[in-house]
């Protein structure tokens, strides 16, 4: 058997999935919405939240020159968790799952495609799956509730005695590369119904997703794990890319401590649906993590049979969300010995509250629609560029990329990122003054018919749907009201 039949018979083996975990007074799943900053009573919309964990065999990969994958030395035997929420009631199940790679970058789990749709998942009876994808954040669990978590583990060829609290990006020991099939692992074991997380539930599509460091692992994996994992029957029907858009990581772990390293995007085309995004933040925060300057970045949209990716660059997007109600609890990620996520209020104050998940949601039934129909999104300009930044209009917001009525009708500038945010991942919006607000649109009556336009035209077009419009709607009202009262 060739490397290339060995790879696509360990990235199909079916992992042992064990669960659902007990939940007690003493004991609960990180990340549940009963301990977000607001809880959150799934069972209120009609949904179920379980922890399950999954243990299997996978390999250590690496690349030759010829940017071939091969594998490197034997199976090593791991186990990692998954978040699961479903409906409750198979009849209200929609037969999609989406898969998200839980971002590792605070060293605790992460889960920003639910904080981005848990809303439009649960009204549209959508599945999700969230693993843990890196061996500092199963430190991290074990150090939140030890009982609970101590059986985790991404084992090395080389181990190496592992600290109690490390908040380094890689731990001694450990393999990170070991993620590749845990994911492929997952994702057929859902796909094929051969799960107990998705029992009687019949599953039509699966999408895999990630945000910032997660993205960069979601590239890593299209690029090079696609062609296997769809080789011989459809498993992951298409891919969204939050916020990474820019960014691979390596395919193995690196023998460092220190922050993790990453590199500029150079995957080799898919055949699968393939979307993603950069928020205007992103532009100037992974310049940070990257030689070069990714102002000269373009990504070429392709619907052939062998290459078919969108992409699309959001001005005036903050790279994440630091509000949301769902994110964890600060008390919970205390307990974990992680960094703990930086709230100051002076970033509070005036925070770029941009609605990307508004778009990110439309941008997800597209892909649907993609993948199903074949029917490709459409294509759409990146952000104007200068000779080193971006170009900006009179208000200074960004010009260009994809279009939305918070710049295109604006009452204020958008800052993507905060130059007083140390983490370069919240803006700050600057509302305008009544007098400026008066000279741009007369009245705030001229200003929400502009707006409702822009809206509804979204609406018609898919970037939005009905419910996400009105909230929009609902916003511009209540905002402009703070600047002519």
């Amino acid at each position: 058997m060739d490397n290339k039949n060995l790879i696509i018979s360990d990235m199909h083996k079916i992992p042992e999935i064990e669960g659902p975990i007990p939940v007690s007074e003493n004991s609960h799943p990180f990340c549940d919405m009963m301990h977000a900053r607001v809880p959150l009573d799934v069972r209120n919309y009609g949904y179920l939240e379980e922890e399950y964990f999954v243990s299997g065999s996978a390999n250590v990969y690496d690349v030759d020159e010829n940017r071939n994958v091969i594998i490197d030395g034997s199976p090593l035997e791991y186990k990692t968790r998954i978040l699961v929420r479903k409906p409750a009631n198979v009849k209200d199940f929609s037969g999609r799952v989406y898969f998200d790679i839980l971002n590792a970058t605070q060293g605790y789990d992460i889960e920003d495609l639910w904080h981005r749709n848990y809303l439009w998942c649960m009204t549209h009876g959508h599945g999700y799956v969230g693993i843990t994808s890196k061996p500092v954040n199963v430190q991290s669990l074990k150090n939140f509730d030890y009982d609970r978590y101590k059986t985790l583990c991404f084992p090395s060829h080389e181990p190496v005695p592992m600290p109690t609290i490390s908040k380094s990006a890689t731990l001694p020991g450990t393999e990170e590369g070991l993620i590749w099939d845990m994911i492929a692992q997952v994702a057929t074991a859902i796909k094929t119904n051969s799960n107990p997380c998705f029992k009687g539930y019949q599953i039509e599509e699966l999408y895999l997703t990630g945000q910032s460091q997660s993205g960069a692992y979601l590239n890593t994996f299209a690029s090079n794990f696609d062609e296997y994992i769809n080789a011989d029957q459809c498993i992951i029907d298409g891919y969204l890319n939050i916020v990474g858009a820019l960014v691979e990581r390596s395919i193995r772990q690196e023998d460092t401590m220190g922050p993790l390293r990453l590199f500029l995007r150079d995957m080799k085309p898919i055949k699968t649906p393939y979307i993603c995004i950069s928020s205007e933040a992103d532009l100037y925060l992974f310049n940070y993590f990257l030689d070069g300057n990714l102002m000269n970045v373009r990504i070429p949209n392709s619907d052939t049979a062998n290459n078919k990716c969108r992409y699309y660059e959001i001005p005036g997007a903050p790279h994440t969300d630091i509000i949301c109600p769902v994110l964890t609890a600060v008390e919970e990620i205390e307990k974990t010995g992680a960094k703990m996520p930086n709230l100051d209020e002076k970033l509070l104050h005036g925070i770029n509250d941009f609605p990307t998940e508004f778009y990110i949601c439309g941008i997800l039934e597209k892909l649907h629609q993609w993948a199903v129909t074949g029917q490709a999104p459409e294509e759409i300009g990146v952000i104007e560029r200068s000779e080193n930044d971006l170009k900006r209009d009179s208000h200074g917001n960004a010009l260009g990329g994809f279009r939305t009525p918070f710049l295109d009708v604006p009452i204020g500038t958008y800052i993507a990122s905060n130059p007083e945010d140390p983490e370069g991942i919240s803006g700050k919006l600057i509302l305008f003054t009544k007098e400026q607000f008066l000279k741009e649109y007369d009245s705030k009556e001229s200003y929400l018919t502009k707006f409702k336009a822009m809206v509804e035209a979204q609406k018609r077009d898919g970037w939005v749907d009905e419910i996400d419009a009105e909230k929009m709607i609902t916003w511009a009202m209540h905002t402009v009201e703070k600047i002519v009262s």
